[in-house]
């Protein structure tokens, strides 16, 4: 899949955001990410990752596991098969301890110290394979996870904007008349450099401007609303109480999966709360837990004073890697999505970036 540099997708944009709160790398720095830390990847013994890197919790985080194509995901991003999943929490079992979210929690508040090595499984966006694929797996290795849900989206209430742009990317990758394509691109939004290709230009459609997706789907003859009904992406509340019966934790995921950056810090507070108040409510969950939609880069420090000061939440996660982030209840976790890479090589790059950061954070200190 093309990526436009005029147009990145919110995932993009998320990972840009990010990258400019980093400290500066300079010249030094930049080869180093370059050349050294790539080397030592290959060739440090992955047992030895944990103590060079203080790693103490290891959080992954997943949103997909099929062998389906997956319409409203496939264009978005690429998920781990059956297989692929399996062998990923294999490798888990073999070298880390799972732990509960409330050993997180715990540990968090000073109650209680982690297990060596810990880790503690993730998956957001509540999609029906957590409840028909995944949890039959984590039963039977024993691992308990925490599912982040969007509360709009529960019950076939709705679907994400991105998962509507992989809709209708799916029906544009077939046969389509020139004129339906000319349409399409004339309700593009002005923001969109009109340089890249349609298939960027369709993911780098903002939140903001996500009624416009519904407009370009009924030109497309794309009838989300049939999809959703026919296929149920989204979990149903009897589905998460399932999970629940299961043994596993439940969390929110905000009510619509906006990318927190783009959004005032008033909204980010209400995306958060109202979101989490809905899983207390529906789901009765004694821990309050929070994952922000595609990042939390760019999230700042009056956002977290008022979500932890007023009990919205009781611990926070975020999707920058392995790195320690400036408040001490926002855990930051790594995908292990967008690879066909084995957990190792994941992992181990994790590891190597996390020291990466801790250098380049004493350099700057120093």
């Amino acid at each position: 899949m093309r990526a436009s540099v005029q147009a990145p997708s919110e995932f993009d944009r998320s990972v840009a955001i990010g990258k400019a709160s980093a400290p500066s790398r300079g010249a030094m720095g930049n080869l180093g990410q370059r050349f050294l830390w790539p080397a030592l990847r290959t060739v440090v013994p992955f047992q030895l990752w944990p103590r060079l890197s203080r790693v103490s919790l290891v959080v992954p985080y997943y949103h997909m596991v099929s062998d389906a194509e997956v319409p409203h995901v496939r264009h978005l991003y690429r998920f781990r098969t059956v297989r692929e999943f399996e062998a990923d929490l294999d490798f888990f079992l073999r070298h880390f301890t799972p732990v509960e979210l409330e050993d997180v929690v715990a540990a968090l508040g000073g109650e209680r110290g982690l297990p060596p090595r810990p880790f503690h499984l993730t998956f957001d966006d509540g999609f029906r394979e957590m409840h028909d694929v995944v949890a039959p797996l984590l039963q039977k290795k024993g691992i308990p996870a925490t599912f982040f849900l969007n509360s709009a989206f529960i019950d076939q209430g709705g679907m994400a904007h991105h998962n509507k742009i992989s809709l209708l990317l799916d029906r544009i990758s077939q046969p389509i008349s020139n004129r339906i394509l000319h349409d399409i691109e004339k309700l593009l939004p002005p923001s969109i450099n009109s340089k890249g290709c349609l298939q960027s230009r369709l993911l780098a459609i903002r939140y903001a401007d996500r009624e416009t997706i519904d407009q370009m789907a009924a030109i497309a003859e794309v009838d989300i609303n049939q999809y959703i009904k026919l296929n149920r992406p989204y979990l149903s509340s009897e589905e998460v109480f399932n999970l629940q019966r299961f043994g596993f934790t439940i969390g929110a995921h905000s009510i619509d999966h906006p990318l927190y950056a783009d959004l005032s810090v008033e909204e980010q507070v209400r995306q958060t709360r109202v979101s989490m108040d809905f899983i207390l409510r529906k789901f009765g969950v004694r821990i309050r837990a929070f994952a922000f939609p595609h990042s939390d880069a760019g999230v700042i420090h009056e956002f977290f004073e008022p979500v932890f000061a007023t009990g919205v939440a009781d611990v926070c996660f975020g999707t920058r890697g392995l790195v320690r982030h400036f408040h001490p209840r926002n855990v930051e976790r790594f995908s292990m999505e967008k690879t066909t890479d084995a957990a190792k090589s994941i992992i181990a790059r994790q590891y190597a970036k996390a020291l990466y950061s801790q250098a380049l954070r004493k350099n700057a200190g120093a």
